[in-house]
């Protein structure tokens, strides 16, 4: 499969690398739902293959506290699009995105990623700092609790720009034949939003692929997800006033929006008595990452395929396809 990097491409990934030492990935789409699993040590196989918590790479039961010690994942990413929550722009934007992340032997974590779009002026549009507590309340329940604060470019084309701060938890159990994850976000700043997402996800694994120690392991998984939708309104006026023309049409933040030619005044679109507040299902999402790990490193493809719902009139997102490839190194 050829990716359309080009020279702005290959160079954003060179940089990335040098920023992260060298070090890299697992798949990760712009602004995807929130929380994200964060690995506290190398992925190990998993010991039965129904164990649906092994996407999270969990670490084998630790040692003694007092032999405990923090750890550090770097990544690099490419991706065939952005979404936000079910949500995105007209304009596909394919992009390469850096993350370092270190987990201390408590399970609190801090992150760092940076994301190219590389069809747009800017070389990052967006950063994402984030800080949290990842960890097992049983043999069969796992928990997290984070904060993030996100960045973007000037006249960034991306529907998840309207939104400046999110407060994410879930609740997981792995009860055997299906590991269950119930997830809730809330995004506050420009605009504020609730979130339930519910996953449920089986775990397959293959060994000695390759190497004795090497393994390929598969995860598929169905999500649903509910919630309000304040932000994609303040998205769709925001890039009016950006002239980014059809919510993102041309990526580059020079287009002309509704009443912006020359000698024109500028008009905004508001979405009049639509039911944002309203708590409804907005998407439903399949994906299905195929994970090959050796050591300390692991590559992923993963494809997933999102059908959103309940769309604002002025929302152009759309059922899509969306793959994402990546290289990861654990310390």
């Amino acid at each position: 499969m050829a990716f359309p990097l080009g020279f702005r491409g290959v160079l954003s990934l060179l940089l990335l690398a040098g920023l992260l030492g060298g070090g890299t990935a697992a798949a990760q789409d712009v602004g995807s739902s929130k929380p994200k699993p964060r690995p506290t040590a190398a992925p190990v196989k998993g010991k039965a293959p129904v164990k649906g918590k092994v996407a999270q790479k969990k670490a084998p039961p630790p040692p003694p506290k007092d032999t405990r010690h923090g750890s550090f994942r770097a990544e690099l990413i490419y991706g065939t699009n952005s979404s936000f929550f079910g949500r995105t722009q007209t304009t596909r934007f394919p992009y390469a995105a850096g993350e370092a992340t270190y987990t201390s032997k408590y399970g609190v974590w801090g992150s760092v990623v940076t994301y190219n779009l590389f069809d747009t002026p800017s070389f990052l549009d967006e950063t994402d700092l984030s800080v949290g507590w990842d960890g097992d309340l049983s043999k069969t329940v796992d928990a997290s609790l984070s904060y993030s604060h996100f960045f973007f470019a000037e006249n960034s084309p991306l529907v998840k720009s309207s939104v400046n701060n999110s407060l994410d938890t879930y609740v997981g159990w792995d009860w055997g034949y299906l590991y269950s994850r119930l997830n809730a976000a809330y995004l506050f700043g420009e605009s504020n939003d609730f979130f339930l997402v519910l996953d449920n996800s089986r775990y397959f694994e293959i060994n000695e692929v390759f190497t004795p120690k090497g393994y390929v392991s598969i995860e598929p998984r169905v999500s649903v997800m509910a919630g309000t939708q304040h932000f994609v309104e303040t998205s769709i006026e925001q890039q009016i006033l950006r002239g980014n023309n059809g919510n993102g049409n041309n990526g580059k933040g020079k287009g002309k929006g509704p009443g912006q030619g020359p000698g024109q005044p500028t008009t905004i679109t508001t979405v009049i008595e639509t039911p944002v507040t309203r708590f409804r299902v907005l998407n439903y999402e399949l994906r299905v990452p195929v994970t090959y790990s050796l050591g300390m490193v692991s590559v992923q493809a993963a494809w997933r395929y999102s059908v959103p719902v309940n769309l604002l009139p002025d929302d152009v997102s759309h059922a899509r396809s969306y793959f994402t490839t990546s290289l990861a190194l654990y310390l």
